[in-house]
């Protein structure tokens, strides 16, 4: 059975506290793997693997929120952040979700879908969606009302056949409905209907396999598991375009969409024109794995799986930047080392058989006077 000699989700060094009389933390975080992002008018919020950070736009601030802070270690899925309510909603694999309060600063910890008699592989929240004051929170058993005003959960719709448990990738409202791209179809349902937890209130609109769906201004676009970008006709789905690869995100912002595959972002208008595409060898730090693309104003972030976030012009003057906090490069440490003047980090794994591998293929990362060195590995 394979043993992970250390798995750190993040490095705590402790400090005296001599002023207070008690020990301090500080963490250490790699903020690399980009699982989502959100945004506001002037800021982006971005959920690296069990860490936050965001960054305002205008002043080029960047502030992280970690364990220190109160968040879990468990691993980040989805994020979300409501500009009318003020609060950064954090969603996990296992089902926690964490509310993030931007007036007094407090941090709730919400376990209602962990505590779910669901098998625990069921509970990853997907997808975070807000409409007049409520939170669609899709999992892969279904969807979940939250109300962002007292911040509780509400109804369960298992929107299944027959009311079973099925993945709920992605939810939108586009004409009174709100539907919802599915492991086993896209799914409809009349918001004004007060029987939504009625598994035969949703009708299929599109049968198959679906990774998205989302409201660009009148339009109502969906892709589903290969690529495939179709478009609402009031009726049913038309297949629209074929993708060279199947998207991994897909957001309208700003009267744009984003669609974001594993090594291009796509930039379409309202009309549903591809204005803009984005390849990651046009990253400084060529063949990144995409994970997510949004926008603030005029500047377009990207992140990637494997260094962090990017950030350019949407209208493509210019060159990218990397937006990531320093920290090193992976959580995952194998062995740690300490010197008088500095700290060591090296990356791995034990196999099956107990033996090491992939000790060196992700370089050695060195914390000194209070920066990181990530040296990365070369043959």
């Amino acid at each position: 059975m394979t043993r992970k000699f250390l798995y750190v989700l993040f490095l705590v060094l402790f400090q005296s506290g001599f002023a207070q009389g008690q020990l301090s933390w500080q963490g250490y975080f790699s903020f690399n793997e980009i699982k989502d992002i959100s945004e506001s008018s002037t800021t982006v919020f971005t959920a690296s693997e069990n860490a936050l950070f965001s960054k305002n736009a205008a002043s080029n601030t960047v502030k992280t929120t970690t364990t220190v802070d109160g968040l879990s270690g468990q691993t980040i899925s989805a994020v979300y952040h409501s500009e009318s309510f003020k609060k950064t909603i954090v969603g996990y694999e296992n089902g926690l979700m964490i509310i993030i309060n931007e007036t007094d600063g407090s941090i709730i910890k919400k376990v209602d879908i962990i505590n779910k008699q669901l098998s625990a592989s069921l509970k990853k929240i997907n997808h975070l969606m807000e409409h007049n004051g409520l939170l669609y929170v899709s999992c892969d058993f279904g969807i979940v009302q939250f109300n962002l005003t007292t911040s509780q959960f509400g109804d369960t719709y298992f929107i299944g056949d027959n009311g079973a448990e099925i993945s709920v990738k992605q939810t939108t409202f586009f004409n009174g409905f709100i539907f919802a791209a599915t492991s086993s179809g896209i799914r409809r349902a009349d918001i004004t209907n007060p029987n939504l937890i009625d598994f035969s209130q949703w009708t299929v609109v599109n049968t198959g396999n679906w990774a998205s769906v989302a409201t660009l201004d009148t339009e109502l676009i969906a892709i589903n598991s290969t690529g495939n970008i179709h478009r609402y006709n009031s009726n049913t789905f038309v297949s629209f375009l074929q993708l060279p690869q199947p998207s991994v995100d897909m957001r309208a912002v700003n009267h744009n969409l984003f669609v974001t595959t594993a090594t291009s972002v796509y930039v379409y208008n309202s009309q549903m024109v591809l204005t803009r595409q984005i390849v990651n060898t046009q990253l400084p730090d060529i063949n990144l794995t995409f994970s997510c693309a949004s926008t603030v104003g005029d500047i377009i972030y990207i992140g990637t799986k494997e260094k962090g976030l990017f950030s350019g012009a949407l209208s493509g003057i210019g060159t990218f930047e990397n937006n990531t906090p320093a920290g090193p490069s992976r959580n995952n440490i194998f062995s740690l080392d300490v010197t008088p003047n500095s700290l060591w980090a090296v990356y791995g794994d034990y196999d099956f058989n107990y033996n090491p591998y992939d000790l060196d293929s992700y370089g050695i990362s060195k914390l000194n006077n209070s920066k990181w060195l990530n040296i990365p590995y070369s043959v």
